[in-house]
C-alpha cells in the first residue's frame, strides 16, 4: 500500500512540475513522508535464534557483551562489524517507548550479507540472566526507500542467496554463535556451573551447533 501511494505522489509531482513548482514540491513532500513512514515501519524478520537462562547471573550483561566482542575480534573474521545500540521490539531504533541494549553483528563483505544482522542480548530475569541472539533479515533504510520505486521489488532475501552466499552467511553466524557460547561458558565457570549441559543447537533456518 505504501509503495502504491509513494508512486502515486511521485508521478503527480512529475506531472505538476511543468505546470507549478509549488504543487510539485507539495507532492514530492508527500512522497518523502511516505518514504519515512516505510523506513519507520520496517520490522526485522527472524530466521534463526538461540537462547539460554543462566541461573545466578543477574547483572552480568556487560560481562557477556565484553567477552563476546573480545572473542569475535580475536577470531579476525573478515568484514565483521559490531556495535551496541538500543532498539525497540521491532529491532529498529526507538527513541520513544521501551527499548533494550543489543550487541549487533553484521558481515559487510557484500550487500546481500549486510541485510542479515545478528542481534545479541542479555537481560536480567529474576536472579538469572537470559542470553539470546536472533538472526534477522532487515534491509537498510536506503534499501527500503529504493524498493518503493516502480519496478523495484524487495532487494534481497533468502531466495536471492546463492550457494556461496549461504556458505558465507552460515560461517559468519556460526562464528558469532560460538563466540557467544564461549562467553557464556566462561561466565558459567566463574559461577561454578557446568557448561557441558548447554544446548548449543540453534532453532531456525541454519540449525547451527
Amino acid at each position: 500500500m505504501l509503495k502504491v501511494l509513494f508512486n502515486f505522489f511521485l508521478v503527480l509531482a512529475l506531472l505538476f512540475y511543468i505546470v507549478s513548482k509549488i504543487a510539485s514540491i507539495t507532492f514530492l513532500g508527500a512522497a518523502g513522508i511516505i518514504a519515512l513512514i516505510a523506513v519507520a515501519e520496517r520490522k526485522a524478520q527472524i530466521h534463526d535464534n538461540w537462547s539460554l537462562l543462566i541461573e545466578g547471573a543477574k547483572g552480568r550483561r556487560d560481562q557477556i557483551f565484553a567477552l563476546t566482542k573480545e572473542k569475535i575480534l580475536d577470531f579476525k573474521a573478515p568484514s565483521l562489524e559490531m556495535k551496541e545500540e538500543k532498539v525497540g521490539p521491532k529491532l529498529t531504533p526507538s527513541p520513544l517507548g521501551e527499548n533494550r541494549e543489543f550487541l549487533i553483528a553484521a558481515d559487510r563483505r557484500s550487500l546481500k550479507l549486510g541485510c542479515f544482522k545478528t542481534f545479541i542480548n542479555a537481560v536480567d530475569y529474576g536472579e538469572g540472566l537470559f542470553v539470546s541472539w536472533y538472526l534477522t533479515y532487515m534491509p537498510d533504510a536506503w534499501q527500503t526507500i529504493a524498493s518503493l520505486f516502480p519496478g523495484v521489488r524487495k532487494l534481497i532475501g533468502l531466495d536471492d542467496l546463492d550457494l556461496f552466499d549461504r556458505q558465507d552467511l552460515t560461517a559468519y553466524v556460526t562464528c558469532v554463535h560460538h563466540c557467544l557460547i564461549g562467553a557464556v561458558e566462561k561466565l558459567m565457570l566463574d559461577l561454578n556451573q557446568d557448561p557441558s549441559k548447554i544446548d548449543r543447537r540453534t532453532r531456525g533456518f541454519l540449525g547451527i551447533s
